[in-house]
């Protein structure tokens, strides 16, 4: 079973826990985690899908792949935390000026609800982590910071419902405005990294990484321009290669596999190199 799928699962339960629990117990801290849950499952959900899509072979329509379709889904879970988190806040608002000193403490349930969610997020915070840094998914470590950042929340809603339950209620109400305040902050981020992937926005260092490594293969005299083109967690690179002019085509072509070569082998996560192959300038030679 994958990640993504476990994910779903489990934020589906812990939706309908804190939803059940938050209005049984009377806690607002908790009620506005479960409506991030339900927030967490609808992303959950959509990174599901596109990871499986993102994982398709190249096609007459899709020459470069489809691993884009990871970056529409780490687009969506920003768009989730940017709604929910508002909402939340809003809401917590709202019912805080409404209820204000009358607010009434929440029962122990809502703390072990909340302790709940702590452990469970934890555990898929890892298991997200490790995989997403294995495979530089998008969706995954996009998920993997919502996680973490779950457990952020599923300790300060269990703070504040401890508080009130030590007889300050109102402070059960404000943690609730924090923790959409909070989700909200956390949305930026995503936002921010997947947007870059689809304006082809070169991770910082990747290029000259590649220029140096290409200088280095044997016969080649120089690496003049390098684009790097991010697919989702994978990057294209095309580089223009100079060698000898008076090079035969195909003593030319050896060096340019060489150095495609040399790319994949020290560079992570590299799907494609492209080498154009030019001849450098009279009287050039290889370092």
């Amino acid at each position: 079973m994958s990640v993504q799928l476990v994910a779903l699962l489990a934020n589906l339960a812990l939706a309908a826990l804190k939803f059940t629990v938050g209005h049984l117990a009377g806690s607002r801290a908790l009620v506005a985690d479960g409506f991030n849950s339900a927030g967490d499952v609808l992303a959950t959900f959509g990174a599901w899908v596109a990871y499986r899509y993102a994982r398709r072979a190249p096609d007459s329509n899709h020459p470069y792949g489809h691993d884009n379709a990871e970056a529409l889904a780490g687009l969506l879970i920003a768009g989730m935390l940017l709604a929910t988190g508002a909402f939340i806040a809003i809401d917590g608002i709202d019912t805080e000026l409404s209820t204000g000193p009358a607010a009434e403490a929440p029962e122990a349930s809502a703390l072990v609800a909340a302790g709940i969610t702590i452990a469970t997020k934890l555990g898929l915070w890892v298991a997200s982590r490790r995989v997403g840094l294995r495979t530089n998914s998008p969706t995954l470590l996009a998920s993997a910071r919502d996680h973490i950042s779950d457990v952020v929340i599923g300790m300060a809603a269990f703070a504040g419902i401890a508080l009130a339950r030590l007889g300050a209620p109102a402070i059960d109400g404000i943690t609730a405005i924090a923790i959409g305040v909070w989700i909200t902050f956390l949305g930026f981020r995503p936002l921010r990294e997947n947007l870059g992937i689809l304006m082809h926005e070169a991770p910082s260092g990747q290029a000259e990484r590649a220029r140096e490594i290409g200088r280095r293969v044997r016969g080649a005299v120089d690496v003049g321009e390098v684009r790097v083109q991010p697919l989702g967690g994978q990057y294209r690179i095309d580089l223009v290669l100079l060698v000898e002019g008076t090079l035969s085509v195909s003593a030319a072509h050896v060096i340019a596999h060489d150095v495609e070569d040399a790319i994949r082998a020290e560079l992570d996560h590299v799907r494609e190199v492209y080498v154009h192959v030019e001849p450098a300038p009279d009287g050039a030679t290889p370092a």
